[in-house]
């Protein structure tokens, strides 16, 4: 059996696919700043990495890709940007594999590509599918954390979606913003509450 890697890369097209634009956007609107983001799926273009460099207190991004052409990408990048590598890294590796015991604790999440790539039997040697992705990072939030969706991601974003329903129908999770296309969400807790109630009373 083989690693379920994805031998293509994705080039930057806003067109297609604007999740890691509109993000690099709502960093920029939300004003966050030395916060620590995890990214799930970078792109050949690694455009979130990238912009974030820019602002005046860069966040720090741990990134996943299972794409060799995208990690190439990366490595070309860190080595011609050096100083870059202090708030911007990227692993390769299938996402499904990854464990609490080596990933820190985040402030943000991006799971844009969820119900995208997992594949029941290409995956068999992983311990995780979406649904148990979903509950780690959950579990890795920092207090105030939040995880992204894409809208449009899994198959025609229905098991997306379906996952997402699942999750609040369970009380994990909460949708408190949206931007464009990204949905927003935290850990559902006696503090939060649901934007549609906020927005109803006002």
């Amino acid at each position: 059996m083989q690693l379920n890697y994805w031998n293509q890369s994705w080039p930057l097209s806003v067109d297609q696919c604007p999740c890691d634009a509109q993000f690099v956007e709502y960093l920029k609107l939300r004003e966050i700043a030395g916060k620590v983001i995890f990214h799930f799926g970078t792109g050949e273009h690694h455009l979130v990495g990238k912009a974030n460099l820019e602002m005046r207190a860069p966040n720090e991004i741990f990134g996943i890709t299972a794409s060799p052409q995208e990690y190439d990408s990366y490595i070309r990048f860190i080595i011609d940007n050096p100083a870059a590598a202090r708030y911007y890294k990227v692993i390769f590796a299938d996402i499904y594999t990854l464990t609490g015991r080596i990933i820190p604790d985040f402030d943000l999440v991006t799971l844009f590509h969820i119900c995208e790539f997992y594949d029941e039997q290409r995956s068999a040697y992983a311990q995780l599918n979406d649904a148990a992705l979903l509950d780690l990072f959950i579990s890795k939030l920092k207090p105030g954390g939040k995880i992204l969706f894409y809208a449009y991601s899994g198959s025609f974003d229905r098991k997306t979606r379906a996952l997402i329903e699942a999750f609040t129908a369970d009380a994990k999770i909460v949708k408190e913003d949206q931007y464009k296309t990204l949905l927003v969400y935290g850990p559902r807790s006696r503090g939060n509450v649901p934007l549609e109630k906020r927005i109803r009373d006002g």
